[in-house]
């Protein structure tokens, strides 16, 4: 029996928060950053040259471009393993003095980064298309052809130098500033339940407790949490959008861009291809709500109400539950079953200690998937306490984590997927774990374990996500013509859950908005739909499974592979051999979702 790990082991890196060699890394790395400064400053003259360039000069830029790459990644490398050290200490205990006294350092840092690097990539956008044909053809900087050839499609938006490193030192104490904010609330605000006061994590995962009172305790009691606090996290919200909002119309002075279409480029994907998987999932809405009211026929409760949206399933109310081995067999056995490399790789994480999940007092709620940048080493932080959401959220993480290990021997920009390709591997990975669990099923009730949990992804994602992408559209929209006061949050947030859920649900969840860290990100828009993205194209991929012979494994993994270095669109088409902007291709997935509520409605009957 392997030796597994429920706690990350990153030792290897620094001994702790206090470790001095932290100090040494920073003292370092600001060295390092004059350095790149340097390095990038000849370009300032170069962006004062007229297209195209002189032919004797392309030889030349070339090699400074060559010398500025290598700094900026060996740079980026040392910093990107200090900031993933600090952010898993900050996950286990928010309330780790010295590690949150590093994060806005090393905050500073990546800003410094990004203000040293200004001339060459504003230099990089502008140049002409001759050069980033040069640029592509050698053999140092072609990682950097498909970042470069879609950045540039935005290269109207750019600033001056000068303007873009002002918006670039600000965002330090402005924007994140405001996120930090957020991150520091939601790992300490404590909660009661059931008479003790608990963390926001350990309330969110009684929300699976088979015991109905219990769960509507968590949930009020993270509600009144969050409601004490819905002046501060209005003022984030308002913040952080009012911050984009001004930021793009600065920069629109040549074209006006709709947020959804910076959005839409971020995520690599066209407006035809969100706007065609929107319709078609607002179409068949009604799956994710006959999931839900399959789900609470069998509870024996009409309507559901939000504290009942994680409910484990009456087959399982008695249940003890997994462990943490339990569990990691489980997916290892899931996954070894189309990929025996997949399957010792998640045995390997545990081995190696590169999970942390075990419930700790002040610990971050929600869980993801990171990763040191040199060596190459993925990260997953979650909280375990034995429920099957647990074991599939552990699957879904571990997804996450093969898709950055099958990327590993690749160069650093060819590793940079977006939102909508990342959750690709995440949901593939979650669905190996139920259909294994529902082949070995052998009775009714084991069957009706498995099919609940495609009925509560249907709901999550038919429903809920959308919901939240409606909502951020009215905070935006509303953001536009001022303040949006905690109040209007609730209703705005009530309204967007009517649009979705409809009368499958009693009531709403109006605190949602401050509840879920997702609208409270600084870095990033729109942290919704890529995730029913994901779960509608991992579905379309995994029904192929089936029907493609023994070399699908192969071409999954040449696809997790491409996800870096192409947009969604031609990623698909080459692979698949589809478009993603009809709305066809997103019709299929939701068959196979409504197949799956039908199961779940039979069992119920």
């Amino acid at each position: 029996m392997p030796n597994l790990h429920q706690t990350w082991d990153n030792s290897h890196f620094y001994t702790g928060s206090d470790d001095p060699q932290i100090t040494t890394t920073v003292d370092r790395l600001k060295t390092d950053i004059i350095t790149l400064a340097n390095l990038c400053t000849p370009f300032i003259e170069t962006l004062e040259i007229a297209e195209p360039l002189p032919s004797d000069r392309v030889e030349g830029l070339l090699a400074q471009v060559r010398a500025a790459h290598q700094q900026r990644t060996d740079t980026a490398k040392a910093l990107g393993n200090l900031r993933t050290f600090i952010a898993s200490i900050l996950s286990v205990n928010s309330r780790d003095a010295s590690a949150s006294a590093w994060k806005p350092t090393l905050q500073q840092l990546s800003a410094e980064i990004s203000q040293a690097t200004k001339a060459l990539d504003i230099f990089l956008l502008r140049v002409d298309d001759d050069f980033i044909q040069a640029l592509g053809a050698d053999p140092v900087l072609e990682e950097l052809s498909f970042s470069l050839q879609h950045q540039r499609q935005l290269k109207d938006q750019l600033l001056s130098l000068g303007e873009e490193k002002l918006i670039t030192g600000l965002a330090v104490n402005g924007l994140q500033g405001w996120g930090n904010l957020y991150t520091e609330l939601s790992g300490t605000l404590q909660c009661t339940v059931d008479g003790q006061s608990v963390g926001l994590a350990k309330a969110f995962n009684l929300l699976s407790s088979p015991d109905r009172t219990i769960r509507s305790e968590a949930w009020h009691g993270v509600n009144a949490a969050w409601e004490s606090r819905a002046e501060t996290v209005a003022a984030i919200l308002n913040a952080i959008n009012g911050w984009r909002l001004a930021e793009t119309k600065q920069r629109g002075h040549h074209r006006s861009l709709h947020y959804l279409d910076k959005s839409c480029h971020q995520s690599r994907i066209d407006r035809a291809t969100l706007e065609a998987m929107m319709a078609a999932t607002y179409d068949r809405r009604s799956i994710g709500q006959r999931a839900l009211k399959a789900m609470g026929k069998l509870l024996a409760i009409q309507p559901m109400a939000p504290w009942d949206l994680f409910a484990p399933p009456p087959a399982r109310r008695q249940s003890q539950g997994f462990t943490f081995d339990e569990a990691i067999d489980l997916v290892a056995n899931a996954f070894r079953s189309f990929n025996p490399a997949m399957g010792d790789f998640v045995v390997m994480m545990a081995e190696k200690g590169w999970i942390d999940a075990k419930p700790t007092p002040n610990r971050a709620t929600g869980a993801y998937c990171t990763s040191f940048s040199e060596p190459k080493e993925p990260r997953i932080f979650m909280t375990f306490e034995g429920s099957m959401n647990n074991v599939l959220t552990l699957a879904h993480e571990l997804g996450h984590a093969w898709h950055n290990w099958v990327m590993q021997d690749l160069p650093r920009y060819k590793t940079y997927y977006p939102m909508t390709l990342a959750e690709t591997a995440s949901i593939f990975g979650e669905t190996l774990v139920r259909d294994a669990l529902f082949e070995q099923a052998s009775t009714p009730e084991q069957k009706l374990n498995i099919a609940w949990e495609d009925g509560a992804a249907a709901i999550t994602f038919l429903l809920n996500i959308p919901a939240r992408f409606t909502f951020e559209q009215k905070l935006v929209e509303a953001r536009r013509q001022g303040f949006v006061i905690a109040d209007t949050l609730k209703t705005m947030m009530g309204d967007s859950w009517q649009h979705w859920y409809e009368d499958s649900l009693g009531s709403y969840d109006p605190m949602f908005w401050a509840s879920k860290l997702h609208f409270s990100i600084s870095e990033l828009g729109f942290y919704n739909y890529p995730y029913l993205f994901g779960y509608l194209f991992s579905l379309g991929i995994y029904a192929q499974k089936d029907h493609s012979g023994p070399g699908f494994n192969d071409l999954y993994t040449e696809l997790l592979r491409d996800t870096g270095r192409m947009t969604a669109e031609d990623l698909v088409q080459r692979h698949l051999h589809q478009d993603i902007r009809q709305a066809e291709f997103w019709q299929a997935s939701l068959t196979i979702v409504d197949r799956a509520v039908s199961r779940l409605e039979g069992l119920a009957g």
